[in-house]
């Protein structure tokens, strides 16, 4: 079980018990010298070298809980960047984390106190989007203004996934995961108002349904897996989830990417590598194997390549996830995920531990494609 999930109660080693003094007066800036050949940059073999430098700003030693900070999300097409951190809601920054602002501030707002898991944005209108989350409150709020107010949905919580079906202007169905939970997995037709758990409908006996990808209307995808027993793997439906169809039963764990082509990218449990689908889910095979990457989520760079986290580095794939290549130096830390901004040219790398307040190197960033000399 990822120790984001486990209740702040729960006994964890967090990072910095675990190096003690060794990180303690981290500056500001990790410098990571690197030489990087055209196969990462897709062009002539150049010396370049790259920054980490802190972007935890002013959220650092904020009370928190289990978990801490979160999440990182990036608001497309703007210049702004999202920290999710447990119990303290969302945060905002446009200056490359140098100072962040709360947002979900504004009056008639519903507080978020949940451990923050996921950010969907509305391909139409970035202004519209989704929090899912863990623990503590409701599982799934929408803000239709950018943040300055957000409105929980129906009475479902501890969720740790949301997706809705974009190719419907009225935006009415929608799929939740439910958080360490065989057979729960929740679906709207309504935009959110009621829910219906239609995991009932999956096999006996699988494993937690808690990262649902909804495709068409009535096509969606759904992993079991996660550290109980039972039976893992990738489920298909093609009738709203009346029935399911095991498509894969290589066990797929957090969150798929659906990248620009329509290739759609999914971890597996324990670092055990990338599966993909060319056929919206129909068939799967494995790109890369154990090691590789470790324990987040895939995301797709503007250049088109793939891009997630390794054993204290970031890896970047020019074949679709079939060979990894380290992205700089080794970090100072074990990150819990990767985002890219375009507008920034940067990519920002978190990490959380179990304590009561946010670490003071929680998010760092560095340019991409890194500057030359």
């Amino acid at each position: 079980m990822h120790p984001m999930y486990k209740r702040a109660s729960s006994p964890q080693t967090s990072i910095n018990q675990k190096h003690g003094s060794r990180f303690a007066g981290l500056a500001k800036t990790f410098t990571a010298g690197i030489f990087l050949s055209g196969i990462l940059l897709g062009g002539a073999t150049s010396s370049v070298s790259a920054a980490w430098e802190n972007a935890t700003g002013n959220l650092a030693n904020m009370p928190s809980e289990c978990g801490n900070l979160c999440l990182l999300s990036v608001v497309p097409g703007r210049d702004v960047v999202i920290a999710g951190i447990a119990k303290q809601g969302l945060w905002k920054s446009a200056d490359d984390g140098a100072t962040w602002t709360a947002i979900g501030k504004d009056a008639g707002s519903d507080s978020i106190v949940n451990r923050p898991s996921r950010i969907l944005y509305d391909p139409v209108n970035p202004d519209i989007f989704y929090e899912s989350g863990i623990y503590n409150g409701p599982g799934v709020y929408k803000t239709t203004d950018g943040g300055k107010t957000f409105q929980h949905l129906g009475k479902i919580g501890h969720n740790d996934y949301i997706s809705v079906d974009f190719s419907d202007p009225k935006r009415l169905t929608m799929l939740a995961g439910g958080h360490e939970q065989s057979q729960k997995l929740w679906k709207s037709t309504d935009g959110g108002q009621n829910w219906t758990n239609i995991g009932l409908n999956l096999p006996a006996g699988t494993k937690f349904s808690s990262n649902p990808l909804l495709l068409e209307q009535d096509t969606y995808l759904v992993n079991a897996s996660g550290w109980g027993r039972g039976t893992g793997g990738v489920y298909r439906t093609t009738d709203g989830g009346a029935t399911w169809q095991s498509v894969s039963t290589l066990e797929a764990s957090g969150a798929p990417l659906l990248a620009s082509d329509g290739t759609i990218y999914w971890e597996l449990i324990w670092d055990k590598g990338v599966i993909r689908s060319h056929d919206q889910g129909k068939t799967w095979e494995q790109a890369c194997g154990y090691g590789v990457i470790k324990g987040t989520a895939i995301i797709e760079l503007p250049d088109g390549k793939l891009c997630a986290v390794g054993e204290k580095c970031v890896k970047i794939s020019p074949d679709k996830g079939t060979t990894w290549k380290q992205f700089g130096d080794p970090l100072p830390v074990q990150p819990a995920g990767v985002v890219y901004s375009p507008t920034r040219k940067a990519l920002f790398i978190w990490h959380w531990d179990c304590g009561a307040k946010v670490q003071p190197d929680a998010i760092f960033r560095c340019d991409y494609p890194p500057k030359a000399n």
